[in-house]
């Protein structure tokens, strides 16, 4: 106990670490508003307490109004940022939150919080106190002395620095702080220092002369005659940066010092706060524990029993340093309602049951159905839904416990396969059932290929979580609860051996792991679901990812027909063009080499050709694309290099690969769709990736002329024509490209006319080729250098391009900046229906970091809502499939295009189609156009 002992803390400094320290990843309450500060702030006073248990303790507070080193100095912070809007919002509550617990604020007008806490360890010094000041800050490591030492928060908690830790860290004692800082400046603070003064040559000069004023006494001295002329010539910015770091210690404190004694936290003023704002972790740690039958609430209206163990047991011992009781009223608020869309995650262990008689199965699926509610999991020895044996399955409907139904095992009894699917088949088709499930068209693939529909999904875990975080990480089962439950899963890895099977593991084991599966993913549907509501972001979940699970599904399960023998002819022909092409490298550079050697090609192109370096990796030159292209101006190899670079991927991703992919049982690819891959919202795919095909080369025509109807059918593609720009044109509303789509014009040669001051038919194919790269590259945030080096212009000449264009469409350009403006005001972009992407770097004060999230902002709602149409076209079509009782069938999704199988007959019907569902799937201000052709191959067709 430090009864006799002054703890001071930085409140901004521990605010700012506090939000920053989860920006790429934040925390949010259920009603979407950024929490990290109030979290961080919080746990860092509980940490204190906890730790040290101090006597007096206060938080020393910047003032609202400018201080007088503004008066000194008006450029005085001027290069600061202005602080995040999401961050400021958080200010009130981490006050209110220190009024609740009892924490006094000091703040006095015209000085910073340093000299409001520099006072505070000159009043403990005074009174033979010691005095600890919690902070970050490197000016504040001036006022360590005797018995005042700095806590500065780090990853591990608390570090405690005195005299020799200072030096440790700095190669300076205290008492030169000042002058070292007077020395280097602050560029956090805008103080200049001595320009061309940095660190190393600081700690030399006064490890030398002890202080500022020996080193300006003794300037003669130095030896460095350039040291000389910087100190000279910035001796008075060195004396001024002094006055503004030194810190005041007779501040006009508000407060007297027995004022300031908090021997204890009244935490049951706090716990409200934190449970309002869905800080339950930190709640709980202050002694509120929710007890509701099942350990979960699933609905705020359903929590019931709120109460802390504390108010139980009024005698119960306080932790040290902690105190308060909890009553009932306090955490419900007088109608005894909980705080709305409060939901306290279960991170307590489970009880789960191994069922292996049909009596118990009926009676686990019956208490199902009276739920109203049920997850299921399913266990397979393969993760190919193809071709994965179901190995048992497991459902919970309460959280806290759940039963596994093995149907296969290394021993022991096991329940019948076919009367147990029976029994589940009956449950999965029960309308009146929510069915929850994680990463659910796995288990749709794979039930059905057992016999068991599952046609109607009632939620997904894992596309929940990134519907309402995108940009979060994983979304995997072990990731999502440990993130949002606080709970540490049983990892398949602990129970099944490196290259083994779950149908090998012993069934209580097996119970254990695959019932938890069930019940974690029941505890992050009572979180998730009411997130959705309160984010109100229910219409994209629920009205178009949601069932495009089922959609992706079926495209995945019906597969594309490719031909192999082309294929193998086609790789024979990439063979022989790769051949030659590595005979004339060689030819030049005039002997053999591995062209797949990275430190030859160095060797060959930055030695013996005498080419200059673009770009130092840490094995030597960069001989990347980039690089290739640009040396590809000056000699003939690089361009050949990326010849053959281009045709060896290819072949190796493409011509080679596809025919291993062919599954044996369908003679058919059937590829993976991702929902949850892009932050954007579009799809991508993988094994094999066919996004990737080049599009407009031979190439990739070749390639795509390997996909094949089956006999007797055909293949019909729709694509929707310049869907971002029809977004744009929608988004910003701007008059001149509007009328361009709206009159059906080459939107691309209306802007060449317009940028370039000629008439649309006199712009020439240079000049159209131009305004197409700014159509689209002002959609991806494109700079004037980057532009510059697209297409191979001076840099002054793409800032003309980039200025006329703004010019000629100025609402794009308010389009842009607004977007920009809302992004840094909320922390996120949103799409035209109400997707949003979260982006933490828009608050970054690295340069390019937050250019890049200014592009991010710009490019999520042209190119989400243009995500958010596709899929929207998708679902419309496959309803109108299945409602007319067609036998078309959707086959893939690539970019803005779809794929369709069809008989020969239905052409002309699934073209009509087509062309009305998908012009049809949202209203713009600009109207939707898709072109739709049929042929007998995917390269075929445009």
């Amino acid at each position: 106990m430090n009864q006799d002992s002054l703890f001071i803390l930085d409140g901004y400094s521990v605010i700012y670490r506090s939000y920053f320290a989860f920006i790429r990843n934040p925390l949010r309450n259920s009603r979407g508003q950024n929490t990290s500060a109030v979290f961080g702030f919080a746990r860092t006073i509980m940490q204190l307490f906890q730790r040290y248990e101090p006597g007096y303790f206060a938080v020393a507070l910047d003032s609202i109004g400018p201080t007088f080193r503004h008066d000194r100095y008006p450029p005085y912070k001027q290069t600061r940022d202005k602080t995040p809007d999401d961050l400021t919002a958080q200010i009130p509550i981490i006050e209110e939150l220190l009024e609740a617990l009892g924490v006094p604020q000091i703040r006095v007008e015209g000085y910073e919080a340093d000299d409001v806490m520099a006072t505070c360890a000159a009043v403990a010094r005074q009174r033979d106190m010691s005095c600890y000041v919690v902070s970050g800050d490197k000016d504040l490591l001036q006022l360590v002395e005797g018995s005042v030492r700095i806590l500065k928060p780090d990853k591990s908690g608390l570090q405690e620095m005195d005299r020799a830790g200072v030096f440790d860290a700095w190669g300076v004692y205290p008492e030169q702080i000042l002058d070292y800082l007077s020395l280097v400046g602050d560029s956090s603070d805008n103080i200049p220092g001595v320009k061309g003064i940095g660190a190393k040559t600081a700690v030399a000069l006064l490890e030398r002369f002890t202080t500022l004023d020996g080193i300006y006494q003794h300037l003669d001295q130095v030896t460095s005659k350039s040291q000389q002329t910087k100190l000279a010539d910035g001796r008075e910015n060195a004396y001024l940066s002094r006055d503004l770091i030194r810190l005041v210690e007779d501040v006009q404190l508000p407060l007297e010092l027995e004022e300031l004694r908090t021997e204890r936290l009244n935490l049951s003023r706090a716990v409200p706060i934190l449970l309002r704002e869905d800080i339950q972790s930190l709640a709980r740690e202050m002694g509120w524990s929710e007890t509701a039958d099942t350990g979960a609430v699933a609905h705020p209206s359903h929590a019931d029993g709120l109460v802390s163990d504390r108010a139980a047991d009024a005698t119960a011992p306080s932790a040290p340093g902690l105190q308060g009781e909890l009553p009932l009223e306090e955490v419900h608020g007088p109608s005894g309602e909980p705080p709305q869309g409060h939901v306290a995650p279960d991170n307590s262990p489970g009880s789960y049951t191994l069922v292996t008689d049909m009596a118990s199965l009926e009676e686990w699926i019956e208490r199902a159905r009276k739920a109203g509610v049920c997850a299921i999991d399913t266990e397979t020895d393969s993760l190919d839904e193809m071709s994965a044996r179901l190995v048992g399955f497991s459902l919970s409907f309460a959280a806290g416990s759940g039963c596994y139904c093995p149907l296969s095992g290394p021993n022991g009894e096991v329940l019948p396969q076919q009367e147990a699917l029976q029994l589940l088949a009956s449950l999965t088709g029960d309308t009146g059932v929510v069915l929850v499930l994680q990463n659910a068209k796995y288990d749709i693939k794979v039930l059905q290929n057992h016999g068991v529909p599952l046609s109607r999904v009632g939620f997904d875990t894992m596309l929940a979580a990134w519907v309402l975080d995108a940009a979060a990480g994983s979304f995997g089962m072990d990731a999502l609860a440990e993130r949002l439950l606080g709970y540490r899963t049983t990892k398949y890895g602990d129970i099944v051996p490196k290259g083994g099977s779950f149908a090998q593991v012993e069934l209580e084991t097996a119970a254990g792991y695959a019932a938890e599966d069930a019940d974690i993913t029941l505890r992050l549907y009572h979180q998730l679901e009411p997130q959705l509501r309160s984010r109100k972001l229910e219409r994209i979940y629920y009205d178009i990812e949601l069932p495009l699970i089922q959609v992706l599904a079926e495209m995945e399960m019906t597969g594309i027909q490719v031909d192999t023998g082309y294929l193998a002819q086609l790789s024979q022909e990439l063979e022989g063009r790769l051949q030659r092409i590595t005979d004339e490298i060689y030819e030049i550079v005039g002997y053999q080499f591995n062209i797949n050697s990275t430190q030859q090609l160095q060797t060959v192109l930055f030695t013996e050709r005498g080419l200059q370096p673009r770009k130092k990796t840490k094995s030597g030159y960069s001989t990347d694309v980039s690089v290739l292209q640009e040396l590809a101006k000056e000699d003939p190899v690089p361009d050949l290099i990326l010849q053959y670079r281009r045709l060896a991927k290819l072949k190796s991703t493409y011509v080679d690969a596809l025919p291993k992919l062919v599954n044996p049982a369908t003679g058919r690819i059937h590829t993976h769709y991702q929902q949850t891959g892009t932050a954007t919202g579009r799809l991508s795919s993988k094994d094999p990736n066919l996004q990737n095909i080049p599009i407009r080369d031979d190439e990739g025509r070749k390639i795509r002329a390997a996909f094949r109807p089956r006999s007797g059918w055909v293949f019909v593609s729709a694509d929707y024509a310049q869907i971002e720009l029809v977004v744009l044109a929608h988004l910003s509303a701007d008059p001149g490209l509007q009328r361009a789509f709206r009159e059906g014009e080459d939107v691309h040669r209306s802007t060449g006319a317009l940028i370039f001051q000629t008439a649309p038919d006199r712009v020439s194919a240079e000049q159209r080729r131009i305004a197409k790269t700014i159509n689209f590259g002002v959609m991806y945030g494109m700079s004037a250098f980057r532009l510059s080096r697209e297409l191979g212009i001076p840099r002054a000449e793409a800032d003309r391009f980039i200025e006329a264009y703004f010019a000629t469409y100025p609402g794009i350009q308010q389009f842009v900046a607004e977007t920009v403006q809302r992004a840094e005001q909320t922390g996120r972009s949103t799409t035209l229906l109400g997707r949003e992407r979260s982006i933490p770097a828009i608050h970054s004060r690295n340069k390019n970091e937050k250019s890049g999230a200014e592009r991010i902002a710009v490019n999520t709602p042209i190119q989400g809502t243009a995500a958010d149409i596709m899929k929207l076209a998708m679902l419309r079509v496959a309803e109108q499939l299945r409602a007319q009782g067609m036998q078309s069938r959707l086959l893939l999704q690539v970019h803005d295009e779809l794929i369709l199988e069809c008989p020969e007959q239905e052409v002309d019907r699934l073209r009509g189609l087509l062309e009305q569902e998908m012009t049809g799937v949202m209203e713009l201000s600009v109207p939707l156009q898709v072109s739709v052709e049929n042929g007998d191959s995917w390269g075929a067709m445009h």
